[in-house]
């Protein structure tokens, strides 16, 4: 436990002594944060305006409308930001391959396991400390500009979900650094996945625009899965603080803006999308758990 404990400190200190890798792994969030005020919140708000009016006698304030937009965009942003994250913090380990600085622990007393583990557990620690920084900003924004604050049971809800997006971007991306062994690579890879990911969560474009097809692929992906489960958990008081209520939201409308998770025709309730997130999520690790066994057997 102690090596544990040493390799995990390591870690972090190396991850925060670099400079750069805050505001990097925190990039793709920064984008999007950019990207929503400057356009994707005025357009949002028109469209959801739009959809409101189709109900006879309803009347909504805007503010209601504005406070609805920038929940789905900062809910959709903790998922992409815990897997931009991830990226810079396990890292690490590509570059401890490159210097051969991995070679020098698999040949040490020190257990593989407990290698393995600390670059999953730094990064988890390093990604939560970061995530949580934007959840207090996005709760001083809602206080701010709304009056209204996270409740408690909504807090645990999304500090639950936020966990779930690090400890499955964190399993996913270590599966995927086991085959990288340049950081060059890792920067292509990392570029990739972040564009991927921002129209997957439906951050870039409501889900319901890529049609059936693509989107019951999309749902089959943990990535709109968490995202999903984080939005349910940012508008857990919506009907406290806006008119809005989950009636008027659901069905094809939030299956189209990615508020419940559909398999064609068929609508997945929200402990469903849990299981099936924690499902994938523990099929990753076992397939990281055979291919770390694999690369002991090699070295």
């Amino acid at each position: 436990m102690s090596n544990l404990a040493s390799l995990v400190k390591r870690d972090i200190k190396i991850f925060y002594r670099t400079k750069g890798n805050i505001i990097f792994s925190s990039l793709a969030v920064i984008i999007l944060l950019t990207l929503h005020f400057v356009i994707f919140r005025n357009l949002y708000s028109d469209n959801w305006e739009q959809i409101f009016e189709m109900f006879p006698g309803f009347t909504i304030e805007y503010s209601s409308i504005l406070w609805l937009v920038d929940n789905l965009m900062f809910s959709a942003i903790l998922p992409i930001g815990a897997v931009s994250i991830s990226i810079t913090a396990i890292g690490l380990m590509v570059a401890d391959r490159e210097k051969n600085v991995l070679n020098d622990f698999l040949v040490s007393p020190i257990k593989r396991n407990d290698l393995l583990a600390s670059y999953l557990i730094s990064s988890i620690l390093v990604g939560f400390t970061l995530l949580l920084g934007f959840i207090i900003f996005f709760a001083i924004y809602f206080q701010v500009v709304y009056s209204v604050s996270f409740t408690l049971p909504q807090l645990g809800y999304i500090l639950l979900a936020v966990i779930g997006s690090l400890v499955f971007a964190n399993i996913f991306i270590l599966l995927i650094m086991t085959f990288i062994k340049k950081q060059q690579s890792l920067g292509a890879f990392g570029t990739i996945l972040g564009t991927l990911n921002g129209f997957i969560s439906g951050a870039y474009i409501p889900v319901g625009m890529f049609g059936d097809t693509v989107g019951t692929i999309l749902s089959a992906l943990p990535f709109l899965q968490l995202t999903v489960l984080t939005r349910r958990a940012f508008l857990y008081n919506m009907e406290t603080v806006t008119p809005i209520t989950r009636e008027m939201i659901s069905g094809e409308i939030a299956k189209d803006f990615g508020l419940e998770l559909w398999f064609g025709n068929t609508m997945m309730p929200i402990w469903g999308v849990a299981a099936l997130t924690a499902g994938i999520t523990l099929l990753l690790l076992l397939c990281l758990t055979i291919r770390f066994a694999k690369m002991k057997k090699s070295d």
